[in-house]
């Protein structure tokens, strides 16, 4: 889900990239409507993405991307298609006064033509698949409504099978996927 409380023309999905906005979607979303809730998750799509944790929320990200087009004069939607084809590929990166690497794109939302994501592997950055992140933030919501340790495999799996439509896993390790996600989770709610 894009936020459309950012400035225009930024077309950023703060619920797919960045952590301090998942942290506040679950501590508002305790008592979620599960049909709701999968329909929320669906716009993490099923591949993998990088998650920003840097120090800049949302707001910040996009009025300093805003301000890198003024500066550069890329502000309407053809100075900024030209500025896309010209480096000669489809994207182009800016790095941020937090030094992570954010990816320009051309968005496909009315008057939101600038998509803006992570650079793979920047700073401030994790790597992740969206089953795991899908997984980790069903599990802390569930373990809220239901009463469970969100650490057993019990709870996983019951999250993964019922709530998530995914297959159970027959352990979780925590430097990794599911556990890293979900101990990145609970540390910081």
């Amino acid at each position: 889900m894009f936020s459309p409380d950012l400035p225009a023309p930024i077309l950023f999905h703060p619920f797919k990239h960045h952590l301090g906005f998942i942290l506040a979607y679950i501590k508002a979303n305790q008592s979620i409507d599960l049909i709701q809730f999968r329909a929320d998750l669906l716009t993490l799509g099923t591949s993998q993405l990088d998650l920003y944790f840097g120090p800049l929320d949302a707001v910040q990200i996009a009025d300093e991307t805003v301000l890198y087009l003024q500066q550069h004069d890329l502000l309407t939607p053809a100075a900024f298609r030209h500025y896309l084809g010209s480096g000669g590929q489809d994207y182009r990166c800016i790095t941020l006064s937090d030094t992570t690497d954010w990816v320009l794109r051309w968005g496909t939302v009315n008057d939101r033509y600038v998509h803006l994501h992570p650079a793979r592997y920047a700073s401030h950055t994790t790597r992740v698949k969206a089953a795991a992140l899908k997984t980790a933030i069903a599990t802390v919501i569930a373990s809220a409504q239901l009463g469970l340790p969100a650490s057993e495999i019990s709870t996983i799996n019951k999250v993964r099978t019922e709530w998530l439509g995914l297959s159970p896993v027959k352990w979780v390790n925590k430097p990794e996927g599911i556990g890293k996600f979900l101990k990145l989770l609970q540390d910081q709610l």
